[in-house]
């Protein structure tokens, strides 16, 4: 059994002080097994940034696999952003980077945010498929393992996110994971919760996306979700912020074959 809390898009510099002190009550309430952290902890990658996130992450002690956002690099240092865009971050949280093995779940992640890139949006997702190869490939040997990866960017832009994406070699990624062992795509970015079951011919993943903790809302309250894979089936809760607590919503019953999630997309 296994409880994972999954967050993203913090940004520390621009966090939510009410929806971090909330969550830090729901999570003594929890007990989850670990934090899956989808990156952009900081808002403009300053040490000061990068030192107040993980002050606040090792407050809660339990197990957590952190992966960089695009803010996670200096975003007012161009030379270091593209000589050295995650140096800050790899000081900071390079020992948070590894595996995560539970008791029937392994949480495995890739960097999918660049410093610098040749489009007009640098902030947009780009995959490395060594890296996605690397994280398949460790993802099968542990057998009996249900296997999450985790990075900032959704492959595909999750159908109902208020912020649309377009991550480099993402419908290819998407492909791959879906002819994977893993069966959940942990990401942020979009800073709105979804669940969406991606299809690719007869195989397939849950794209599962979280919101926010900081200021920069769009249209959608400060969330967070608790991925539950205690029983048969995974469920999935998005709890929305409401006045100074969490409160959660309907769960999404996840089976085994998939067949109860509400939101799909086909891939061809």
């Amino acid at each position: 059994m296994s409880k994972i809390i999954q967050i993203a898009d913090i940004h520390f510099g621009t966090e939510n002080p009410r929806a971090l002190k909330a969550f830090k009550e729901t999570c003594e309430a929890i007990e989850p097994d670990a934090f899956a952290v989808c990156g952009d902890l900081t808002q403009r990658g300053k040490r000061s940034e990068f030192s107040d996130s993980r002050e606040w992450l090792d407050s809660f002690d339990l197990p957590k696999l952190v992966v960089a956002g695009n803010h996670d690099t200096p975003l007012l240092n161009l030379y270091e952003r593209v000589v050295s865009p995650f140096e800050r971050y790899d000081d900071y949280f390079g020992d948070l980077s590894k595996p995560v093995v539970l008791d029937n779940a392994v949480l495995i992640g890739i960097n999918t945010s660049r410093g610098w890139q040749t489009r007009k949006n640098w902030a947009e997702g780009s995959v490395n498929l060594e890296d996605l190869e690397d994280a398949i490939a460790t993802c099968g040997d542990l057998e009996g393992k249900m296997c999450f990866l985790i990075c900032h960017h959704p492959f595909l832009s999750p159908p109902d996110a208020p912020l649309r994406t377009e991550t480099r070699r993402g419908r290819r990624s998407s492909r791959r994971i879906a002819r994977s062992r893993f069966r959940y795509l942990l990401t942020g970015h979009v800073h709105a919760p979804s669940v969406t079951v991606v299809d690719h011919e007869n195989e397939a993943y849950i794209a599962v996306s979280a919101g926010t903790l900081s200021t920069r809302l769009r249209n959608t309250p400060a969330s967070f979700n608790l991925i539950d894979i205690s029983g048969d089936n995974c469920v999935v809760t998005v709890f929305d912020l409401h006045g100074d607590r969490f409160v959660p919503q309907t769960p999404h019953v996840l089976t085994p074959d998939f067949n109860r999630a509400e939101t799909r997309i086909e891939i061809d």
